[in-house]
């Protein structure tokens, strides 16, 4: 749906607060915090988010009734701000997220995982933004990402899946190749 720039970015201002509040509950509640611990599932969280994104995107986005026809609309208009309103956002990822992980890991280890989730989600929001709103420098991390995101994009769809890395679409087959460049000319 489309949303205004401050709806769009909302979520910035909502999950950090939430997934803080959380954290401090989690460690008050747990007994004996083990920080170190805590850190490895928060990474664990984070990492498993890419692949979460991937697929995410790759199947819910592209192939779910409703969802993919607003997914469509980014793609005919990528400029706009079109996403999901973090009131919704924080439902689904109360509802998929975190209950599942408190249920399975506790409610401190649940919280790391999830707030390693939230933060891979947010660092998402930011890189996809960034890839079509910035021109970043040549070579860096975010050049890199909005190169193969716009490949994404200008190429039906067929691939490039992942925004803040390209490690699944080289592991399940969507990387799409980049195009040969042209030989210079001898001088």
């Amino acid at each position: 749906m489309k949303m205004t720039r401050l709806g769009y970015f909302s979520e910035f201002l909502l999950f950090p607060p939430l997934v803080l509040f959380a954290t401090l509950l989690g460690f008050h509640y747990s007994g004996a915090p083990r920080p170190a611990a805590w850190l490895a599932v928060y990474f664990a969280g984070l990492a498993g988010w890419t692949l979460f994104e991937y697929f995410l995107h790759r199947v819910f986005f592209h192939h779910a009734p409703y969802v993919s026809e607003i997914h469509g609309r980014h793609h005919d208009a990528p400029l706009e701000f079109i996403g999901t309103p973090a009131w919704l956002s924080a439902v689904i990822g109360l509802i998929t997220v975190a209950a599942p992980a408190w249920v399975s890991l506790g409610f401190d280890f649940g919280t790391a995982a999830t707030a390693g989730i939230v933060t891979g989600y947010l660092w998402y929001v930011f890189v996809h933004y960034t890839t079509h709103h910035w021109q970043p420098a040549y070579g860096s991390y975010l050049y890199r990402a909005r190169h193969r995101h716009l490949r994404h994009h200008f190429s039906h769809d067929s691939g490039n899946f992942g925004v803040t890395t390209g490690l699944w679409d080289v592991v399940f087959g969507t990387r799409l190749d980049e195009p040969a460049s042209k030989p210079r000319a001898a001088e």
